[in-house]
């Protein structure tokens, strides 16, 4: 998902001071004002996963529970509630510096740093500099404890991890709600969804975890998060998906085989792209290698790899249609952010449309694959490695792979959907919270009829979820894993 950078950069702004944002109720009323009359213009399609009427109950208990003063932590408790029910993992609302310094400010926090790697919760290593500020008020006993760095948390105050995510799921949005994305998105910021969802009520809580593969239990007192530590954490998070984003693609041949690495898709279009998957496919058919692996790990999407699939099918094929639901028409609402590529890129989209539509040769969006220089299709065997964080256009492309190709599918369930889904992210900043959310007026269809069960087809040939701290042999062993899988 494109946008999901501007998530991991706000969280980089956590503090340990607090002041409470004072918001009267006629704010907020403002606020749930403009989020109802923007969702409902340039949202797609609200009834893509979900009924229409469902949803309008929703905006109506939306309604209900502004009525009265909200604490803007708890604001955006609802709305990110409501926006679940759309099904919609493009369709978010994220928290800014206020909330964030609200849950600070609860102290509500275990004196310890974690996130997912994949669907595994791991301690993170704490800066000594945490340290005076998780210890205060507390004695030499409680001071003594810690989980050491690497060890993977089992179970929080009597409730597993997958337990606390399900209560976590209510208030992030996921295609076909799906709960493997939630994980992709709390990985990073899982104490503030956990206490988001279900604060801790007691001062002790019992905390279960596995260290050098011993299972062991302890009961830690609550207090002050380690902010230092996550701010290190989410501002190296951050650097290396702006760094992702930058870059189209790298492909290499070695042992035999072919090995394309997509950490994202928002740049992977235009000449040089194109220059890229030529020589690619290039080298494939010199080398005759007939055997190659598509990684699309951590993979958020971007722009739609039609262009891809034509080496992979050729010319003429159908893979789906792509719809601007709710085109540019008139005058926006002023809250939409206009001075923006995106924004841009909807008015033009929107033209495009609408010109094929007065021609009569939009042919209500279907897409086919245009054409291809024949000498390069690859008629090889393919792998495909997926996880929670493979979404949008990345895991349209692991549903054309499979179906199209044959590709073999290795990892974890894909975040996306392999059907249909919104798009064409718009930003949103409500007027008196400033909060931030992401409306999606596109919507975007695969070649599949839709499936009773959405995630049967998602399903890994191979299921890996392996808990290995050091991101380079992390690759190593899913490539191994990949070449395995070809046997």
């Amino acid at each position: 998902m494109r946008n999901w950078i501007a998530f991991i950069v706000l969280s980089l702004i956590l503090i340990v001071s607090i002041a409470f944002s004072k918001n009267e109720a006629s704010q907020q009323l403002k606020d749930l004002s403009v989020f109802k009359e923007v969702l409902l213009s340039k949202e797609g399609r609200l009834n893509l996963h979900t009924d229409e009427h469902e949803f309008q109950k929703a905006l109506d208990e939306l309604d209900h529970r502004f009525s009265t003063k909200r604490s803007l932590l708890n604001q955006f408790k609802l709305y990110a509630f409501t926006l679940s029910k759309i099904q919609c993992g493009h369709t978010q609302i994220h928290p800014n510096k206020e909330v964030f310094r609200e849950w600070l400010k609860a102290r509500n926090s275990l004196p310890f740093d974690m996130h997912f790697i994949g669907k595994r919760l791991v301690v993170n290593k704490l800066l000594s500099t945490d340290y005076p500020h998780i210890n205060e008020g507390k004695n030499a006993f409680e001071r003594a404890k810690k989980i050491d760095a690497g060890a993977e948390i089992l179970a929080i105050d009597n409730k597993t991890v997958s337990e606390i995510m399900l209560g976590i799921g209510d208030y992030l949005s996921s295609d076909e709600n799906g709960i493997d994305f939630k994980y992709f998105q709390a990985a990073q910021l899982f104490d503030f969804f956990r206490h988001m969802s279900a604060p801790f009520t007691k001062d002790s809580i019992l905390v279960q975890f596995v260290s050098n593969s011993d299972t062991n239990e302890i009961y830690m007192r609550t207090g002050t998060a380690p902010v230092r530590t996550m701010n290190n954490r989410l501002n190296n998070s951050a650097l290396n998906f702006k760094l992702n984003e930058s870059n189209f693609g790298e492909f290499t041949i070695k042992e035999g085989y072919g090995y394309f690495r997509f950490s994202s898709f928002k740049s992977a279009y235009g000449k040089k792209y194109e220059l890229f998957l030529a020589q690619s496919f290039k080298k494939l058919r010199s080398r005759k290698v007939n055997k190659l692996i598509i990684d699309l790990r951590g993979n958020t999407g971007g722009v739609m790899q039609y262009s891809f699939m034509r080496y992979i099918i050729g010319e003429g094929v159908h893979l789906g249609r792509y719809v601007v639901e709710k085109p540019k028409n008139g005058v926006d609402s002023r809250y939409l952010k206009k001075i923006s590529p995106d924004y841009f890129k909807h008015k033009r989209v929107s033209k495009i449309q609408k010109r094929l539509k007065r021609k009569g040769t939009f042919d209500n969006g279907i897409i086919k694959t245009k054409e291809v220089d024949t000498n390069l299709i690859y008629k090889g065997e393919i792998v495909v490695i997926t996880d929670e964080g493979t979404f949008s256009s990345s895991s349209i492309l692991a549903c054309h792979l499979k179906t199209l190709a044959n590709a073999k599918i290795i990892g974890r369930p894909a975040g996306g959907s392999f059907y249909i889904g919104n798009a064409g992210t718009l930003v949103l900043q409500l007027p008196k919270s400033k909060l931030k959310m992401y409306v999606n007026p596109n919507t975007f269809y695969s070649h599949l009829d839709r499936a009773i069960d959405p995630f049967a087809i998602k399903q890994p040939d191979i299921v890996l979820d392996p808990l290995i701290i050091d991101s380079k042999k992390r690759d190593t062993y899913y490539i191994k894993q990949a070449k395995n899988a070809f046997k």
